[in-house]
């Protein structure tokens, strides 16, 4: 059977295939959670609360990546895979037994958001390591064209098992796909370090001395943060009440809604899949970033249930594009016995994400829908018009290939 682009590479087929399994578990469980809290708590701010939880422990990033760095980065990918195998198994014990607290749920998702921290930061240093620098475009284009299946299908499988049968069998479900990707990762053949002596607070230090000498690096790393504490909060944090409350609609309305926006972030994996929009990855992002803000913006002021399916795909497809070019970008340039660390910090910029969702949260309870939304969207283009202005290096970057 004949594989497109990076798919010809076995370990990295594997790989994929697995991220696939995740993916959907993953998505599988935010609609249901994120549904239950909802109907329990009608709280904006308890949903924030919960949608930032599974984020905050990314604060840790910088540690997990320097003592990745020094392992086999297929045994740190199992070790957190067999971590999410066990928290679906925790919350299927729970469900089970009618003990799915909104305090368990928050407090137990803080153990997955490490393990799911580790998997990113291990996934993108063995994805460095199976694919040539050439063709790392092509491959993240490709696992994150996968991960954006997995919001589409993901949201609405879920939906189906939790309205026809209930949160206990949807959890059976989730905890298969996490057994099987855990298995997955057994059959990769990677090469790689085992050191037993690591002197973190060294590791992390070394990491930082190595980022500032970089400019563009800095800059993505401030782009990625904003991204994440304006943009990222639309699905986790308003989505769910403008289906609820604006349109009226229920579990299955709310994983309709999520699929247009990961459609779109789908076509955008795809065309990056196929080759370059832009010699100049930097005013790429810059202009995708703006695109981003402004379809966020106009969810507040659409109604029309087709027209906003339209801009929840811009949305996705900006948003797709925007931070495949930056991930890129910090794999083209970092050295790879440096990788695990800089992602490590990068992935700090993530930690903007549990503070915008707060934010959000608050906002929605007090200000309301409307008027949150565009409050953080214009106060995001200000910031992204700002940084486009003081990050001349990362505007002028080309591309390297």
């Amino acid at each position: 059977m004949k594989y497109p682009g990076q798919l010809k590479n076995n370990k990295f087929r594997k790989l994929w295939f697995a991220d696939t399994l995740i993916g959907t578990a993953d998505q599988i469980e935010i609609l249901i959670i994120s549904w239950v809290i909802i109907t329990k708590t009608n709280s904006g701010l308890i949903l924030g609360i919960y949608s930032a939880i599974r984020f905050v422990s990314t604060i840790f990033a910088p540690f997990i990546g320097g003592i990745i760095d020094n392992f086999n980065k297929k045994t740190t990918l199992k070790i957190s895979r067999f971590y999410m195998l066990i928290h679906s198994l925790i919350f299927l014990y729970l469900s089970n037994n009618d003990l799915l607290s909104t305090f368990n749920i928050i407090f137990i998702t803080f153990f997955y958001g490490i393990a799911r921290t580790s998997d990113r930061i291990s996934r993108e240093s063995l994805t460095q390591l199976l694919i040539s620098k050439i063709n790392l475009r092509n491959a993240s284009a490709l696992i994150r064209s996968i991960m954006d299946f997995a919001k589409i299908i993901g949201p609405l499988i879920g939906a189906i098992v939790y309205s026809y049968y209930g949160i206990t069998q949807a959890y059976i479900l989730i905890a298969i796909l996490y057994f099987f990707s855990f298995l997955i990762i057994f059959s990769i053949d990677v090469p790689g370090v085992n050191y037993h002596k690591i002197n973190i607070i060294k590791e992390i230090k070394t990491g930082i001395k190595y980022l500032n000498k970089n400019k563009v690096l800095v800059s993505i790393m401030f782009f990625a943060g904003l991204a994440n504490l304006i943009l990222f909060t639309l699905p986790g944090a308003y989505l769910p009440f403008i289906i609820k409350d604006i349109i009226n609609g229920n579990a299955s309305d709310l994983a309709l809604f999520n699929s247009f926006t990961a459609i779109g972030a789908l076509i955008g994996s795809l065309i990056l899949s196929f080759g370059n929009l832009s010699n100049r990855p930097g005013k790429l992002v810059f202009s995708f970033l703006i695109t981003w803000h402004f379809s966020m913006f106009l969810t507040s002021i659409i109604t029309n249930k087709l027209l906003l399916t339209l801009i929840l795909v811009i949305y996705g497809a900006a948003g797709s594009i925007t931070m495949i070019s930056l991930a890129v970008l910090v794999l083209s340039i970092t050295q790879k016995d440096m990788i695990g660390r800089i992602i490590g910090i990068r992935q700090l910029a993530i930690f903007t994400l549990p503070v915008g969702l707060v934010i959000s949260g608050y906002l929605i309870d007090t200000i309301g829908i409307i008027f949150s939304i565009q409050s953080v969207t214009i106060i995001g283009l200000i910031l992204t018009l700002t940084l486009g202005y003081k990050s001349k290096k990362f505007m002028n970057y080309k591309n390297i290939n």
